[in-house]
């Protein structure tokens, strides 16, 4: 047999060896970066804990609400899941290969409960990127998204078949057997959505200002009390602004390639914290009039979700610009 012969069987059996698995696992992943470039490679379905450090796989939570009863659609999983069989959760899953997050919410939420939802109805509530933490390494990305709708479940028009049952509930409701151990624990996420949501002026009185302040945790530092919280970028406060928790106003300071002690900057956004009583401002350094230093390039959402989510992952949260 030739060389090229050889090369040639050698290719094809290795690509019916990847289809073969992708058949048997049912999903191909897009692989990201983490501030959500792609990077050209898949991964799938059960081999991501193969993923580099620098390699995350994204996938989505989707609230549905119905407006009239305000009431949110919650489900049973399936007896025969490998995870948390029986428990109720919001409809979840993964971004297969192409997918958009958008595209992969609308498509799992009619896989699983076979309700259709219109993207021009979406609203992102959360954006988590999950590192390393408890010891384990995470590597995704997830965006947590609500939708409005009338339309009722119908499991008969689903194309899974992942859920035993539905039920439209109140939050109490859900409070009530989430309590009881019978939800995925992270159904926990609805409970500060609805406690502490986003205030109807989103901090537009804060975005745009210029702000002073210290550094007390530059960039390459470790946390004083917890060593194995590093910091990546500069984080300080704000001198003379209180936040939440009663102390001066947490900032991170992004744009700066080297640890500083102190800064002048401009509010560029806010990450609302749902399940906490502060939240953090992100800054990038400015002149007294609030013009941003040219060697300073402003960093996009994925780029802050990915800088901040040393900490950030820890807490359920999202960005307002």
């Amino acid at each position: 047999m030739s060389l090229q012969i050889l090369r040639r069987s050698t290719a094809t059996a290795r690509l019916k060896y990847e289809i073969k698995k992708v058949l048997l696992m049912g999903e191909l992943w897009d692989v990201y970066t983490k501030d959500r470039r792609l990077t050209g490679k898949t991964c799938i379905r059960g081999e991501q804990g193969n993923l580099l450090e620098d390699e995350f796989h994204m996938w989505v939570m989707v609230w549905i609400k119905n407006p009239k009863t305000r009431k949110y659609l919650v489900s049973q999983r399936s007896a025969d899941k490998d995870t948390d069989p029986l428990k109720w959760e919001t409809v979840a899953g993964h971004a297969v290969s192409g997918d958009t997050s958008l595209d992969a919410a609308q498509r799992e939420v009619f896989e699983e409960v076979g309700i259709t939802l219109k993207p021009e109805n979406a609203k992102i509530l959360a954006t988590k990127v999950a590192c390393i933490y408890d010891g384990r390494r995470h590597n995704w990305i997830r965006d947590s998204f609500y939708f409005e709708t009338n339309e009722e479940p119908d499991l008969q028009k689903a194309t899974t078949r992942e859920v035993l049952q539905t039920k439209w509930l109140t939050v109490t409701e859900i409070k009530e057997m989430y309590d009881r151990g019978e939800c995925c624990l992270n159904m926990g996420d609805l409970f500060g959505f609805e406690a502490n949501p986003v205030p109807s002026d989103r901090y537009q009185n804060m975005i745009g200002q210029v702000v002073k302040g210290k550094i007390d945790r530059p960039m390459g530092s470790y946390h004083p009390r917890n060593k194995d919280m590093y910091y990546p970028v500069n984080y300080g406060y704000v001198e003379g602004v209180i936040g939440g928790d009663g102390a001066e106003q947490d900032i991170y300071l992004l744009g700066e390639n080297s640890a500083v002690q102190e800064f002048t900057g401009k509010v560029i956004a806010v990450y609302h914290r749902y399940d906490d009583n502060e939240t953090k401002w992100i800054v990038v350094p400015c002149d007294e009039n609030g013009n941003v230093r040219s060697d300073v390039n402003i960093p996009s959402d994925n780029e802050i979700y990915a800088q901040i989510s040393f900490q950030e992952q820890f807490f359920c949260g999202v960005l307002v610009k």
